[in-house]
């Protein structure tokens, strides 16, 4: 038998024996395939990246292909597949139900575990954003060998948090290499575009944002908000959250610590300042909200022990519900991993790479700079306005630094349920939105809402013409 022969039939037995036939606790008859498993990737595919993979519920061969990413640094996409935007949602007696808003109902999803170490992926080696792009571009290509009917399919890459490294850097990768071959070819991503949610974008920008959305927001006191604003100068980045090389003086950083002490307490969820605390447990698992201002607080303690300071105290890891928990004990589950081919034993958390990681602070507003300008890609950057960590303040103050021309000025859109969904302002590049009501994790506040944001960017609808939709079950 010819050797091409050979490994067309290898590649198909692969992606046959990735499919997951029968999930512990799904009692539904489903209307879609989905697989799972294992792509190599790295120097001589020494790296084994675990993806899960849903086609979409109707014509997946017609449906564009997003790939999901959440953040982190060094956190699962099964987070957001079991929590956010994927197709099943476990409750505490391990029973799976299907979300009627599940993004796969209009697109193809993949969630691909990266950078190595994370989740059900292996093994945990130190990694940075360079790193972590190379690698999911190779985990895209080997996905490509296992699913190549998916290959010529219009392909959107979406993210959220960390993920707004993440996302940039894998989008430059992909145009790079794109930029080397030929359209045609079976390696070609056909990418057209990106969105990103509640995105850690740039540090000055974002992080400057924090104590002027405490006190919009009823969170600190119109004294404490003045004194910062006097004793900074407007610069609470370097307080707020230190960075190496930047200084902030002791009145600064009293004051910003005054400003924001009810934010930041662990009273309330400042992920998203609306909803109660997970009282389930003492236990609490590490999510990717949580990993991103972990590198806060490690800044702060640097902080301090240099200038002998105790300052603010940090805060202790806050949940918005306890579907993390619920998740945990899930994807720990012997049953669960031999049934989506897992390594059966591993302990998944939903976030690793600690110390590993690199954060990078550097902007990534450049890469937006150089897009817009070519205005080849599908932009949308997107804010629940409920999330004080990430929250749009910050997103604007980067968006205004790049000086685009406003095509739609501030308007509200509504969602398919003809309630107001939010804001949106449209430039000539991309597209900018809030999401009312939502936190950090977009997609698990405000599930109707995120879908009919993310079907009408992929379907270029202006936001403000979303038609009136009712949603039965995903599998009706």
């Amino acid at each position: 038998m010819k050797l091409w022969v050979k490994s067309l039939l290898w590649v198909l037995a692969a992606a046959a024996s990735d499919e997951v036939t029968d999930l512990p606790g799904l009692n539904a008859t489903l209307c879609f395939k989905h697989f799972a498993g294992y792509v190599p990737v790295g120097d001589a595919g020494t790296k084994q990246l675990f993806y899960w993979y849903t086609e979409a519920t109707s014509n997946p061969e017609k449906a564009p292909t997003i790939f999901w990413m959440n953040g982190g640094p060094g956190c699962s996409s099964l987070a957001g597949m079991f929590s956010e935007l994927g197709p099943f949602v476990v409750d505490e007696k391990q029973q799976i139900s299907l979300n009627p808003y599940a993004w796969n109902r209009i697109a193809n999803v993949i969630y691909m575990e990266q950078p190595a170490g994370v989740g059900f992926s292996y093994p945990a080696s130190a990694t940075n954003d360079k790193i972590a792009a190379s690698d999911a571009y190779d985990g895209i290509q080997q996905f490509f060998l296992l699913h190549p009917e998916a290959q010529p399919r219009e392909f959107y890459v979406a993210g959220e948090s960390y993920g707004g490294h993440y996302v940039p850097n894998l989008v430059n990768q992909i145009l790079q290499k794109n930029s080397k071959l030929s359209p045609d070819s079976k390696q070609f991503v056909n990418l057209k575009g990106f969105a990103v949610g509640n995105a850690y974008t740039d540090w000055e920008q974002d992080f400057n944002s924090n104590v002027p959305y405490s006190r919009y927001h009823g969170l600190g006191s119109r004294e404490y908000y003045e004194l910062a604003k006097d004793v900074c100068k407007g610069n609470y980045a370097p307080c707020f959250w230190p960075r190496p090389g930047f200084s902030c003086s002791d009145a600064c950083n009293d004051a910003v610590g005054n400003a924001t002490e009810f934010a930041m307490d662990g009273s309330i969820d400042i992920y998203d300042i609306y909803v109660d605390v997970c009282k389930d447990g003492q236990a609490r698992h590490a999510t990717q909200a949580f990993v991103l201002e972990q590198e806060r607080r490690q800044q702060l303690r640097r902080h301090h022990e240099e200038s002998g300071r105790l300052g603010v105290t940090p805060i202790s890891p806050i949940f918005p519900t306890c579907i993390d928990n619920y998740v945990h004990t899930f994807l720990n589950t012997p049953a669960v991993q031999q049934a989506i081919h897992a390594k059966v034993g591993t302990k998944w958390s939903q976030c690793g790479l600690d110390g590993l990681y690199d954060f990078n602070y550097n902007s990534v507003v450049p890469l937006y700079q150089n897009w817009t300008s070519e205005k080849k890609l599908k932009i949308l950057v997107y804010n629940g306005d409920a999330d004080f960590i990430v929250n749009f303040l910050g997103s604007e103050n980067w968006l205004s630094m790049m000086n685009l021309k406003q095509i739609q000025t501030w308007s509200k859109w509504l969602g398919s349920d003809t309630q107001v969904a939010g804001y949106f302002v449209r430039y000539d590049g991309m597209s900018f939105a809030t999401v009312k009501g939502a936190g950090h994790m977009v997609p698990k506040d405000r599930p109707q809402h995120a879908l009919d944001l993310i079907t009408a960017y992929i379907a270029g609808t202006p936001l403000d013409k979303i038609a009136p939709a009712t949603f039965g079950p995903l599998c009706g």
